[in-house]
C-alpha cells in the first residue's frame, strides 16, 4: 500500500513539474507574441508620424511658393531652404519612407512565421495565432492606407515640381524680355539723347557733303545752309545730358552756327552777327537742341 502511495506521489510531483514547464513556456510564448504586435505596432506608429510631418512640409512648401506666411515650429523657419531645395529633401524622405513600408511589409511576414512556430496543436496557441492573425490584417490594412498617402504625397510633390519646372521657366523668360527691354529702352534714351555737332570752315564742309550753297545771283550772295542727307560719321556725337560746352576747333576765329538750335539757350550769347568765339557753353539742353539735333558751325 505504501508502495502505491509513493508511486503516486511520485507521477504528483511530475505532473506538477511538467505542469510548471508548460506554464512558464507558455508565457515566455505569450510575451514573445505581444513583443512581435509591439514591436509592429511601434513600426506603423512611426510611419504614420513621419508621414504627418511630410504632409506639413509639402504645405510649407506650397505656402512658400505662394509667398505666403508659414507658421511652423522655429527650427523649420530658420532653415534657409528654398522651395526647390525644400521639395528635394521631401523626395529623399518620400523614399525613405517607401523602403520603411516595405520593410514593415516584410517584418510583418517574419513575425507571422514566428508566432506560427510557437504554435503546436494545442487549441489556447491556435487561438494565439488567430489573435495575432486578425492583429496582422489590421497592421496590413494600416500599411496599405499609409501606401495610398504615400502615393497621393508623390503626386503632390510631382505637381509641384512640374510648377517650380514651369515657373522656372517663365521667370527665366520674364527675365530674358526684361532685359531686352531694358536694353532696348536704354538704346532709345540713348539715341533720344545722342546730338552731332561739327565745326569747319566752309569749303571743308562743303567738299564734306555737310552744307551747301543756295540763293543768291552769279554766284553773289550765296547761303551756306545744312545739306539735305546729312552723313552720321561726318559729325561728332555727345549725350546733350553730360555735354554742355563743346570747344570750338580754332581758338580766336568766330563761328556762326548755320542750324536751327535755340541760341537764346547759350551762357554765352554770339555777337551781334551771330558768330562764337572760344567755346560754345550750353546753359538749358533741352532748348537749345529742340529744334535739331545737329548743329553745324562755319568758321567765318
Amino acid at each position: 500500500m505504501r508502495r502505491y502511495i509513493l508511486v503516486a506521489a511520485t507521477l504528483a510531483l511530475a505532473a506538477c513539474g511538467q505542469s510548471r514547464t508548460d506554464t512558464m513556456r507558455n508565457l515566455a510564448e505569450e510575451q514573445s507574441v505581444a513583443a512581435q504586435k509591439d514591436s509592429l505596432l511601434k513600426d506603423v506608429a512611426q510611419t504614420q508620424t513621419f508621414i504627418t510631418e511630410l504632409t506639413q512640409q509639402i504645405g510649407t512648401v506650397r505656402n512658400l511658393k505662394a509667398g505666403r506666411a508659414v507658421k511652423g515650429k522655429a527650427s523649420d523657419l530658420e532653415e534657409n531652404l528654398t522651395p526647390a531645395e525644400r521639395r528635394e529633401r521631401i523626395l529623399a524622405q518620400v523614399r525613405e519612407i517607401t523602403a520603411r513600408l516595405n520593410e514593415s511589409e516584410s517584418r510583418l511576414e517574419t513575425s507571422r512565421r514566428r508566432v506560427a512556430e510557437l504554435t503546436g496543436s494545442d487549441a489556447s496557441k491556435s487561438r494565439r495565432l488567430a489573435a495575432f492573425d486578425s492583429a496582422v490584417g489590421s497592421f496590413r490594412s494600416i500599411i496599405e492606407s499609409q501606401k495610398t498617402q504615400i502615393a497621393d504625397l508623390t503626386e503632390q510633390v510631382r505637381v509641384l515640381t512640374e510648377n517650380n519646372e514651369r515657373l522656372t521657366n517663365d521667370n527665366a523668360r520674364l527675365a530674358s524680355t526684361a532685359s531686352q527691354l531694358t536694353t532696348e529702352r536704354d538704346s532709345m534714351v540713348a539715341e533720344e539723347n545722342t546730338v552731332y555737332y561739327v565745326a569747319d570752315t566752309r569749303e571743308a564742309l562743303a567738299k564734306r557733303h555737310i552744307i551747301e550753297s543756295v540763293g543768291g545771283f552769279l554766284g553773289i550772295g550765296r547761303t551756306s545752309v545744312p545739306a539735305h542727307n546729312l552723313d552720321l560719321t561726318a559729325f561728332t556725337p555727345i549725350d546733350l545730358r553730360r555735354v554742355s560746352e563743346i570747344e570750338l576747333p580754332r581758338q580766336g576765329r568766330r563761328y556762326r552756327v548755320i542750324t536751327p538750335q535755340n541760341l537764346a539757350a547759350l551762357d554765352t550769347p554770339p555777337d551781334g552777327k551771330g558768330r562764337l568765339t572760344g567755346a560754345l557753353k550750353i546753359r538749358d539742353a533741352q532748348q537749345f537742341w529742340a529744334r535739331s539735333k545737329f548743329l553745324i558751325m562755319v568758321e567765318q
